[in-house]
């Protein structure tokens, strides 16, 4: 083959790793992965994959119709109930969120498949994918696809542009968007947001359609087909993302009947959790892109996959007794890119023209109205907030005393003046700021030594009582990891059980009809797979403490180096084949970096960190100066020395050998 396909594999293989290490939850992939990396048998498989990728129909091979029917899925909570107060008997706030049981009443299914599923759908991107991302306009903020991928040289791990930034991008345009017409322009504004309802469920794909988005034809002799291997292999690699599809839809089938008994049978139900699946995802909302583009013409319009922001210049206020139902109707039913749905059920929605099928929930349109003749404090506010959150997990510690989490991780929600009692309607957890709050502890106690105070965690056990404890189920593995670092393995101990009596109480409000018979054991499924989550949470966070505490997944975690390496408090002692505590190791001697760990990072290390690694106390001392020694730690993870630094040293050898 002119088509090096081994390289190309170990190429997505490398992109494949480091798309996981990045991702906070769930779990189960990156478990897998761990699995796959530290085998002894990594070599076969990786052989065996490319053996199925060079055959002729790689969707009809034995193994992979193994892996097809081996895919699983994991259900987490969406949505856990808790009674909600008539407001018409009087204010009755409470913190109380424990119960006999947690009715769960949404769920999400999560697609749990071999890492050869996840590998075909990397280098089905990596042939692909830059096609069809590159159809997308500028107004699609999400899942973008980096520019490396589908070069011809592209030997780097990145796969997506990073999330953040582009989430980022995409809410302060329009917030920065709207400011300028109602400052600049006097002009008055309504900011909209929408959200697609349960989106990766109800696309239905057609995938001779999607197909047909890239022109291929039959080679007409064997000259021909060399030429064009490229399209050939792409198209069978497109087959196999077709397969996957359907094979995840099968799986979900019978649940999906309880828990989502209107999804329409040509519902093509996308895999959460599959990497080609935003990709296909943006392209599939591209004609609404173009629709809202052409007939609304919005000041301002971005979609992060499927929220859509806009902003629109409006003379106003509405003075309708349903502004949103009004808004919706003169800004978007108008024009014709939604139509008013109100026949199903009794929760008002809207669906798309250019998709049918697909459906915007009136409850979750937000619509903000400023006009450019009042003030604009509280967007100004919003914005100032945001700019805040932004900066909030950074890497300083925090006294403890003067941020208690009782003080952070509850929000009070008012209805009137904050300063009065009586206008406190309800109280709120905070995720953001309990997820800042750990964050920092986890970094106190990892760079700092001393005594602390005897309790710390008293705040900490009380917010995961009850409900919490199922809502949050994302943040447990912060929370064991900060335990880990600070040493109290007791405490760590005391979480899990806590957490799976809370787990056991889960119910699911899909489970019975209207007669109160079983429709199945959805609670069942939820229950199982936060308990392989919690397992999960544990054994990457004691994974840190190595030999000192005997987890039997230790070693498959630390060999992978999957592990969460902000967790490691000495520079790149986890690419070394140091076998202790990692957050606080002693007597570390001298240690060289393991040549397959960084061949198989899972991320790209930076020139500052061998600089650090080469001046610790546990380097190997013969590296000569600073800079030539920390070259060569580089050039181990990236072939070559930093072209851009260079020693002072390393300069007179140079000098001496041209002359």
């Amino acid at each position: 083959m002119i088509l090096d396909l081994e390289e190309r594999i170990q190429v997505a293989y490398k992109k494949l790793k480091q798309m996981v290490y990045y991702e906070k939850h769930p779990l189960s992939l990156r478990r897998r992965l761990a699995e796959f990396d530290s085998g002894d048998d990594f070599h076969e498989r990786l052989a065996a994959f490319v053996a199925v990728v060079q055959s002729d129909a790689p969707h009809e091979t034995n193994e992979f119709l193994g892996w097809v029917n081996s895919i699983r899925y994991e259900v987490v909570p969406k949505a856990v109930d808790r009674e909600r107060h008539d407001d018409r008997l009087g204010g009755f706030v409470s913190n109380y969120t424990s119960a006999p049981f947690h009715q769960v009443s949404r769920v999400n299914y999560l697609f749990d498949g071999p890492v050869e599923l996840h590998l075909l759908s990397v280098l089905w991107l990596m042939t692909e994918g830059p096609y069809y991302d590159s159809k997308l306009s500028d107004h699609c903020m999400g899942s973008r696809l980096h520019e490396y991928v589908g070069q011809d040289r592209d030997h780097s791990g990145y796969l997506f542009r990073k999330y953040h930034d582009l989430y980022a991008k995409w809410r302060d345009t329009g917030i920065q968007r709207a400011r300028d017409l109602l400052e600049k322009d006097g002009t008055s504004v309504c900011l909209i947001g929408l959200d697609v309802q349960e989106y990766y469920y109800r696309i239905e794909l057609d995938w001779d359609l999607l197909r047909q988005q890239i022109k291929r034809r039959e080679p007409t002799n064997p000259i021909e087909a060399i030429f064009m291997e490229e399209s050939l292999f792409g198209g069978k690699l497109f087959r196999c993302i077709e397969e996957i599809c359907r094979g995840y839809r099968r799986a979900l089938a019978p649940l999906l009947e309880i828990t989502h008994p209107d999804l329409p049978s040509a519902a093509t139900c996308l895999p959460i959790g599959l990497s080609a699946s935003p990709v296909i995802a943006n392209w599939y909302l591209k004609v609404l892109d173009d629709v809202i583009l052409e007939k609304v013409r919005p000041s301002y319009y971005g979609r992060y996959v499927d929220d859509i922001l806009m902003v629109i210049p409006f003379q106003g206020p509405p003075e309708s007794a349903d502004p949103v139902r009004d808004l919706m109707e003169q800004i978007l039913v108008s024009p014709g890119v939604i139509v008013a749905d109100r026949n199903e059920g009794s929760e008002e929605r809207f669906e798309l023209s250019s998709r049918p099928g697909l459906f915007l929930q009136k409850r979750k349109c937000t619509i903000q109205y400023f006009d450019a003749e009042h003030s604009i404090a509280g967007l100004e506010k919003f914005q100032k907030q945001i700019e805040e959150n932004a900066s909030d997990f950074g890497l300083l510690p925090v006294d403890e005393s003067d941020s208690p989490l009782a003080q952070v991780a509850y929000d009070l929600l008012y209805d009137g003046p904050a300063n009065k009692f009586r206008n406190v309607k309800a109280i709120s957890a905070n995720r953001w700021a309990l997820a800042v709050y750990i964050s920092k502890q986890t970094q106190l106690y990892l760079t700092t030594d001393g005594d602390f105070e005897a309790d710390p965690w008293s705040e900490l056990f009380k917010f995961f009582k009850g409900s919490n404890a199922i809502t949050f189920w994302d943040l447990w593995e912060r929370v064991v990891g900060l335990f880990v670092v600070a040493g109290d393995l007791d405490s760590a101990a005391r979480f899990k059980e806590e957490i799976r009596k809370e787990i056991f109480k889960v119910q699911s409000t899909k489970a019975f009809d209207e007669e109160g018979r079983s429709k199945g054991n959805v609670a069942g499924f939820l229950r199982e797979s936060l308990i392989r989550h919690l397992e999960a949470c544990f054994e990457i966070s004691f994974a840190i403490l190595g030999d000192e505490y005997d987890f039997g997944a230790a070693r498959m975690w630390r060999k992978s180096n999957l592990i969460r390496h902000h967790l490691v408090s000495d520079p790149l002692a986890n690419y070394t084949d140091f076998q202790g505590n990692l957050s606080k190791p002693v007597e570390l001697g001298r240690l060289a970096i393991s040549s397959s760990k960084a061949e198989r990072s899972p991320r790209f290390v930076h020139f500052d960190e061998c600089l650090n690694y080469v001046s610790s106390d546990f380097s190997d001392p013969d590296f000569g100066d600073l800079i030539s020694g920390a070259n060569t730690i580089y050039e181990k993870f990236h072939g070559d020395a930093h072209p851009d630094v260079e020693s002072s040293t390393a300069r007179r050898v140079a000098k001496k050998k041209k002359s």
